[in-house]
């Protein structure tokens, strides 16, 4: 495989997006996880989805549910499909390390996403995604279980993927505000997904939290 260094990874989904769009399952296991965000959102909240893809088929699960959503992705051609699905959702082409906004958002999804960073800029995410939550907002993301780096082939080009440990990212989470309410780690039942979902308090610990 080529193309091995984390860099490569928006121009890697350019080359592939048709192949991706293909052989993504759009089966929504995520769907559990999806409803435990939601359920716990007021009709009609803002979200941000970053590293949407093609939107299929978290965003499109979003939309139908009419939440307020706006989309982000590295890739062009992976945002040149989903604006011909969706042509009246916000959808732009961006770095989650650089993404910036006149607005908090009620919830933030980074669903197989953050795992395509470098451990030092997942690191350096954590402050970004409590700029981008109102007080109480919710993020949902996605990582491997152990620390470490690896290389997967995807329509024969090569993505890197990168993760941090289980205390790690607890301590980033819990060292900006946040609040970890549900941690899964290898859901057989959702592809192998280690899922954490956490709110975000601004420091304000008497804030009543979230159940899921």
């Amino acid at each position: 495989m080529a193309n091995d260094s984390p860099s490569s990874v928006a121009p890697v989904y350019d080359r592939i997006a048709g192949w991706f769009d293909s052989n993504r399952v759009r089966t929504l296991i995520e769907r559990p996880y999806l409803d435990a965000v939601m359920e716990a959102l007021p009709p009609g909240a803002s979200i941000l989805d970053l590293g949407c893809g093609t939107g299929e088929p978290i965003l499109r699960y979003l939309i139908e549910r009419q939440f307020d959503v706006i989309g982000v992705d590295a890739s062009a051609a992976m945002i040149a499909i989903a604006r011909e699905r969706f042509p009246n959702t916000p959808l732009l082409v961006g770095d989650m390390r650089s993404v910036a906004f006149d607005k908090r958002f009620d919830a933030v999804i980074a669903w197989h996403s953050l795992f395509h960073l470098p451990p030092a800029d997942q690191r350096a995410m954590f402050p970004i995604f409590a700029r981008l939550l109102h007080p109480g907002g919710l993020l949902m993301f996605t990582s491997g279980s152990t620390y470490g780096e690896v290389w997967s082939d995807n329509g024969g080009e090569a993505l890197y993927h990168a993760s941090l440990d289980a205390d790690e990212y607890r301590g980033l989470l819990e060292g900006q505000g946040f609040r970890v309410i549900r941690h899964a780690a290898d859901d057989a039942d959702c592809g192998g997904a280690t899922v954490w979902i956490a709110q975000y308090r601004s420091g304000d610990h008497h804030e009543t939290p979230t159940r899921l």
